[in-house]
């Protein structure tokens, strides 16, 4: 139960209030770290993908602590662990864009985007997958930006919590 004085789950871990807008934060919330907090994005069409978001105000790389890249790194590891053993993912990307902190006010964020280059589905839902034509293009040209429905999202977390 959050406290009265948060407004909402992600205020627990980052209590700034930069992430009160957030939608769906229980649906998507997967694991709190020490420096870092685990999600799944809400835009699914790439099966399990997932933010990794710094709890506090940092806008680039380079202010980072030995601690939060150690962190990050060990979070990623398991993230690729968990995503191969529930989903088998052909490859991945990470994204480091910064290019919306009017969203988050200046949190990093990661985004880890699994690529498939066969036909996905999970939970009657189907997934995009590459194609030749698709497989060297940025997200930004391929993406849909399609909400998933919080049903879906839930079944993902679960079958990716079971490896975390």
């Amino acid at each position: 139960m959050l406290e009265s004085n948060i407004k909402s789950l992600y205020d627990s871990f980052a209590p700034c209030g930069c992430f009160t807008a957030f939608e769906n934060q229980t649906t998507d919330f997967i694991k709190e770290y020490t420096y870092w907090f685990l999600a799944l994005n809400q835009k699914q069409e790439f099966l399990a993908r997932s933010l990794l978001i710094l709890k506090k105000h940092k806008t680039d790389e380079s202010e980072l602590t030995d601690e939060e890249v150690l962190e990050k790194h060990h979070i990623y590891c398991a993230w690729k662990k968990a995503i191969d053993h529930a989903f088998r993912p052909d490859k991945i990307n990470q994204a480091l864009s910064c290019n919306e902190e009017r969203l988050h006010h200046g949190h990093l964020h990661w985004h880890f985007i699994p690529r498939y280059r066969r036909p996905i589905s999970f939970a009657n839902q189907y997934f995009f997958h590459d194609t030749p034509e698709t497989q060297s293009l940025p997200i930004r040209s391929i993406e849909t930006k399609a909400v998933y429905l919080s049903d879906t999202r839930e079944l993902i977390k679960k079958e990716l919590v079971r490896y975390l």
